[in-house]
C-alpha cells in the first residue's frame, strides 16, 4: 500500500488529522473495513491518497453507509466499484445520499433498476456538485421540447419519415441540429411562418 504524502501534504488539516490518529483503534480497523469491503490491497494507497480523511469517519457510521446502499440492491461488488471510482463516497451521509438517489430517478424518470445501474457506472453522481447536472438537464429536456415540436409539424405536413430505407428519410441528426430556417426550408419544404403559425396551436 502507497499512499502519496506529496498529495496529502497539500491539504492544510491533513498532518494534524494523521499525528492525532491511533494505528489500533483508528487506522487499522477503517483498513479492515475498506478491505472487507473489496478495496485490493494494491487499491488502498490511491484510494486513501484521494480521501485520507475517511480514518476521520466513525466505523459504525460507514457501516451503515454500506447497509443502505446494500438495502437499496447494490451488490457488495458493486459498492466497491464504486467507492473506488468515487472515494468520497462513504463520507457522504445516508439522508444525502438518498436525495441524490431520489434526484436522478425523479428528475431522469428512471425505474429503480436504471437508477442504480446509472449510479454504478457513474457513482460520483452521489458526490459531486448538482449545479452542473441541472445545467446539462436543463439544456436537454429544451432539446426534447424543440424536438417534439418538429415531429408534430412534419407530422401534420405528412412528412414525418425517419425509415432509410423509403423515401423522403429525414435523419434523427437533421431534425435536432439545424437551426429553424434549415429545419423549414429543407426539411419540412415549409416557411419559418408557418411553423411559427402551427406552434401557436400547440
Amino acid at each position: 500500500m502507497r499512499v502519496d504524502l506529496s498529495k496529502i501534504e497539500k491539504h492544510p488539516h491533513a498532518a494534524n488529522l494523521l499525528l492525532r490518529l491511533d494505528f489500533e483503534k483508528d487506522i487499522k480497523q477503517i483498513l479492515v473495513f475498506l478491505k472487507d469491503l473489496g478495496i485490493e490491497d494494491n487499491q488502498l494507497g490511491t484510494y486513501l491518497t484521494k480521501n485520507y480523511a475517511i480514518f476521520s469517519e466513525d466505523l459504525e457510521n460507514l457501516k451503515t453507509r454500506v447497509a443502505y446502499l446494500q438495502s437499496k440492491n447494490f451488490s457488495k461488488a458493486h459498492i466497491a466499484q464504486m467507492v473506488r471510482n468515487a472515494p468520497f463516497l462513504l463520507s457522504f451521509s445516508v439522508e444525502r445520499l438518498d436525495n441524490r438517489l431520489g434526484f436522478f430517478q425523479k428528475e431522469l424518470e428512471l425505474s429503480v433498476k436504471k437508477t442504480r445501474d446509472l449510479i454504478v457506472r457513474l457513482p460520483r453522481l452521489l458526490t459531486g456538485s448538482l449545479e452542473p447536472v441541472k445545467e446539462n438537464m436543463k439544456v436537454f429536456n429544451t432539446r426534447l421540447f424543440k424536438i417534439k415540436e418538429r415531429h408534430l409539424f412534419l407530422t401534420y405536413l405528412g412528412r414525418a419519415q425517419y425509415d432509410p430505407t423509403k423515401l423522403n428519410y429525414i435523419s434523427l441528426d437533421k431534425l435536432v441540429s439545424v437551426p429553424d430556417e434549415i429545419f423549414c426550408e429543407e426539411i419540412a419544404k415549409a416557411s419559418v411562418q408557418d411553423f411559427e403559425k402551427f406552434l401557436k396551436t400547440l
